[in-house]
């Protein structure tokens, strides 16, 4: 590199400051500073939640983002159900609405993340203003979130 002239230099640093760019940008949200605390481990995998994206909008209702890694066995499934797209799937990022008071919970996002952290499936229901609420069941992974999240 030495022998190379200093426009050439610059112009590979630009090239290099680009590629850069476009993975920071281009990279999935979960890189991003998330601080994943342990949930559960239940058959189906391992139960995280990120604390560093926890949202109080307003009263009783909490934001919070989850992530679930699945076990092979649980992976097995979703190809049974959903069909081979499923093959690679490791993990899951959600978007949970939860109502601390009422014990409610509303499904907002999630997208699915194969092993090679390509993404898989997108769904999006914050659009159009997140799930219906449900009840939150108590012996669930949700009910231990609501635990750890709620003041």
């Amino acid at each position: 590199m030495k022998n190379l002239p200093r426009h050439r230099l610059r112009t590979l640093s630009f090239v290099a400051l680009g590629f850069l760019t476009a993975f920071y940008f281009l990279s999935p949200v979960e890189a991003g500073g998330a601080d994943w605390k342990f949930i559960e481990k239940d058959d189906e995998g391992l139960w995280f939640f990120d604390s560093e994206t926890v949202e109080y909008p307003s009263g009783s209702l909490i934001k919070v983002q989850t992530k679930k890694i699945y076990k092979e066995k649980a992976v097995l499934a979703a190809v049974d159900k959903y069909g081979k797209n499923y093959e690679n799937l490791d993990h899951v990022l959600a978007e949970w609405e939860i109502d601390c008071v009422q014990r409610k919970f509303k499904l907002c996002s999630a997208i699915f993340y194969s092993k090679q952290n390509a993404l898989i499936e997108r769904y999006d229901a914050e659009k159009e203003g997140c799930l219906p609420p449900d009840d939150i069941s108590p012996d669930s992974y949700l009910e231990l979130l609501r635990k750890k999240v709620c003041r």
